[in-house]
């Protein structure tokens, strides 16, 4: 199925005006994230959620006109290319720090979240630290994307409700690829979130309890959304063994 700008709308309310936006937007060159699609919005989950996100910093009040400038849509862009190739092994995790960091020399528009993010992510393990981080350190993976809040002026209250929305939809998006991808990560003791809350029944149990707060959270912000995700709940539910 093409994620199409009427299914982003209709489906997870986005505005239009942005789902738009990233649907029409040409595949960026050289891009590992983006390596050999022909789409930029795939059906991927780590594909989807860029337009869903950047709807919800909308919703915050933070005007289009920000979100979608040119030269910070490229920063975002080159977060993601240096995330996957951090995460296929091809540089460390120091290079993907400092290759961001250089990314921000110059335009650096919330400074006091760049102090917080580094020190989280720079944690072995990723545990909570502050208002960073969720309590199953597998539904942290992907909060280098966070980096693309220091490059928006942001205050405080909004790094809080950002870092919010981000936990509660991303979370979900990974729980629902590990919940699919259960047997397979089992077997080949790849990481997932079920597995780390308790394994089988136990932690299929604890994983849709956060998928209900999470889905409760996301309501608060995107009505459409929320319903959205209730309806997949329905399909994973007969993925438990």
């Amino acid at each position: 199925m093409i994620i199409s700008v009427r299914n982003l709308r209709d489906n997870m309310g986005v505005d239009e005006k942005i789902a738009r936006f990233f649907v029409d937007r040409k595949v960026p060159l050289g891009n590992a994230f983006w390596n050999k699609r022909l789409l930029y919005i795939n059906r991927g989950n780590g594909y989807v959620s860029i337009p869903v996100y950047y709807d919800i910093l909308f919703r915050m009040g933070i005007p289009q006109s920000t979100l979608l400038e040119e030269q910070h849509i490229q920063f975002m862009e080159q977060v993601m290319h240096y995330a996957i190739l951090h995460e296929m092994g091809q540089i460390s995790f120091t290079t993907q720090i400092d290759s961001i960091g250089k990314l921000l020399t110059g335009r650096l528009k919330n400074a006091g979240f760049y102090a917080e993010l580094l020190p989280y992510l720079g944690q072995k393990k990723l545990l909570p630290m502050g208002k960073l981080g969720m309590q199953v350190p597998a539904l942290n993976r992907a909060d280098v994307f966070l980096f693309i809040l220091c490059d928006l002026p942001l205050g405080e209250l909004q790094n809080q409700l950002a870092v919010k929305y981000w936990s509660a939809l991303h979370s979900t998006y990974l729980l629902m690829d590990d919940i699919n991808d259960y047997p397979f990560d089992k077997q080949n003791r790849d990481e997932n979130a079920i597995v780390e809350l308790g394994d089988d029944k136990e932690g299929f149990s604890r994983a849709f309890t956060i998928l209900n707060k999470n889905i409760a959270v996301l309501e608060e912000i995107n009505p459409s959304l929320g319903q959205w995700f209730n309806k997949s709940l329905d399909n994973l539910t007969k993925l438990v063994p």
